[in-house]
Order: structure tokens, then C-alpha cells, then sequence
């Protein structure tokens, strides 16, 4: 019995250094954004349809790090206000599921205009412009609060713990797994595949259009490999919060003894925190591994910012100096 105590006790303590050093990734996913965010509004890749996505992503996941993280980070110490205030029950983890799917929204987004840029039909690349993704980046954030418009209705405060209505425990599981997890995974990979199916149509055109297809397989290439290796990052991660929500809705009502009730709260707290956040901390880093252009233009970014700075700096110039003659007088 005591071995099972300290366990439990031994586990718990473990949860919390887990959320205390999110401190981690919180630093590497704002500065990583931050970054993002200034070599994507550069004048060569400011029109650009992908890049303009990219960017909206970005200030994003910002936002998402700031928000999420931070009210984790609050309850270390604090008492959390979603344990004793009702309203803020109801919107803590809808405001956090808009954000997290406006982002995925975004990166969808981004793999369809990339499948659309990589078009032989006009009609398809037409909407690849920088007018057309501005609406859509407009579009996007007030959509979402009005599809999760359900979360904080079934929300409510029971024995100091914020949770779902048991009614609406198997539901939102199957809309959670869903939506946040299977639909934006196969709607990246589909449309990624497709792209790299255009650009490999694009190899064998005539020779009349060769000029072209190098010019956009020289412009695109990049953003498809940048795409790809977030998709990739998405597969292999996207499905653990959303498949861990959907067990602990089946399991909900299993008998559970403290040791079990403790090891899932671990899983749990991972897959909610590190492996739900990792795919608003990786972006640029993943960017700077899978795109040699995406270097580059870091670089030059980092260079006009250093050369920009340090032409600010106020220069000490040596103060004159004047030389007054001695006058002599002759005895």
C-alpha cells in the first residue's frame, strides 16, 4: 500500500515538472515564429500565396504558445480559474481548440494552394493569388468560433474540475478525433500528393513550356518540401491528444484504481501539452533543415536586421581638439 502511495505521489510530481518545463518549447516556438514571420513578410516572398499562409500561421502559433502554454504554467502555482469560475470553464479549452484549428486550417490551406500553383489548367493557379489568399487568411478565424459554437454549452464545473456533460463525453471525443485529428491529416497528405503528381506531369511537357515548368519547379520546389516535412510532422504527431481524448471518453466509465488514474494523467499531460504543441514550436526549425532557400533568406534577413541596427547605433566620435599657441613673450 505504501509503495502504491509513493507511485502515485512520485507520478504526480512528475506531471508538474512536465508542465513547468514547457517554459522550454514556449521560448523556442516564439522565437522559431518570430523568425518565421520576418522571412516570410520579405518584398521577394511578400505576394506569394504559400508564403502569405505560412505567415498567418506564424502570428498563430504565437498566439496559440502564449495562450495555451501560459494558463498551463498559471495553474502550477495558482489556483486555476477553470475550477471555480464558469465562464472561464467554458472558453479556456474552446478559445485554444479555435486557435490550434485556425492554424491547421491555415497549413491545410497552404497544401491546396501549393496543388493549385503546381496546375497546368490556369484556372486552378488563378487562385493561388495574393488577393484571392488574403480573403481566405481574413476568412478563416472568425469561422471557427462559430464551428465549435457547441464546446462551452456541454461544459461545466463538477467536484472542482472542469468537464464535458456526460452526455456529451462520446461526442465530443468523436468530433475531437475528427476534426482535430483523422481530417486535417488526410486533407494535407491528399493534396500534397497531388502537388508532387503535378510537378512530375510538369517534367514531361513539351518543349515550348520548358522555360516555365523550370521557373515554377525552381519557385515551388522549396515550398513543397517545407510543406511536406510539416505534413510529415502532423502525421506522426497529430493523432496522440485526439486519440487519447477518444480512450478517455470510451474508459470513462471503467472502474480505475489510483495507479491506473495516474499513469493516464501522465499520458495525458504529455500528449496535451508536448506532443500537442509540437506542431506550433517546429515549423521553422523544420523549415531551416528541409529548405536551402529558406536558409538563405534567414540569413539575409539576419544580416539587413544586424546591418540595420548597427547603422542606428549612435557612433562616438572623438570631440575636436583645438590646439590654442603659447605665446611667448621675449625678455
Amino acid at each position: 500500500m505504501a509503495t502504491n502511495t509513493t507511485l502515485i505521489i512520485t507520478l504526480a510530481v512528475v506531471q508538474k515538472q512536465i508542465t513547468r518545463s514547457l517554459v522550454i518549447p514556449l521560448v523556442l516556438g516564439l522565437l522559431g515564429n518570430t523568425f518565421s514571420c520576418i522571412v516570410f513578410c520579405q518584398k521577394p516572398l511578400r505576394s506569394n500565396g504559400i508564403s502569405l499562409l505560412f505567415t498567418a500561421a506564424s502570428i498563430f502559433n504565437i498566439i496559440v504558445l502564449v495562450y495555451g502554454i501560459g494558463t498551463s504554467l498559471y495553474s502550477l502555482d495558482h489556483i486555476s480559474p477553470d475550477t471555480y469560475s464558469m465562464i472561464f470553464c467554458k472558453l479556456r479549452l474552446y478559445i485554444r481548440h479555435i486557435f490550434l484549428m485556425i492554424v491547421r486550417t491555415y497549413i491545410i490551406l497552404a497544401c491546396i494552394a501549393s496543388f493549385s500553383l503546381s496546375s497546368s489548367q490556369t484556372s486552378l493557379r488563378s487562385l493561388c493569388r495574393s488577393q484571392y489568399v488574403k480573403w481566405t487568411i481574413l476568412i478563416v478565424p472568425p469561422s471557427w468560433p462559430l464551428i465549435a459554437i457547441h464546446m462551452p454549452f456541454f461544459t461545466t464545473i463538477q467536484k472542482n474540475q472542469c468537464i464535458n456533460i456526460e452526455s456529451y463525453i462520446i461526442p465530443f471525443a468523436i468530433y475531437f478525433f475528427l476534426v482535430v485529428g483523422l481530417l486535417p491529416i488526410v486533407f494535407m497528405v491528399t493534396f500534397i500528393s497531388l502537388t508532387i503528381r503535378n510537378l512530375r506531369l510538369l517534367h514531361h511537357r513539351i518543349q515550348a513550356s520548358i522555360i516555365r515548368t523550370s521557373r515554377l519547379k525552381s519557385r515551388d520546389r522549396q515550398f513543397i518540401r517545407m510543406l511536406i516535412a510539416l505534413v510529415l510532422m502532423y502525421v506522426i504527431t497529430n493523432l496522440f491528444y485526439p486519440a487519447n481524448v477518444l480512450y478517455s471518453a470510451i474508459t470513462h466509465w471503467t472502474e480505475k484504481n489510483p495507479e491506473r488514474i495516474a499513469i493516464e494523467s501522465i499520458i495525458f499531460s504529455v500528449t496535451s501539452n508536448y506532443v500537442l504543441y509540437i506542431n506550433n514550436v517546429s515549423p521553422f526549425f523544420l523549415f531551416i533543415i528541409s529548405s536551402a532557400s529558406f536558409r538563405q533568406s534567414f540569413c539575409q534577413a539576419i544580416h539587413k536586421f544586424t546591418r540595420y541596427f548597427m547603422q542606428k547605433r549612435p557612433r562616438i566620435r572623438p570631440a575636436p581638439v583645438t590646439i590654442v599657441p603659447t605665446m611667448h613673450n621675449d625678455p
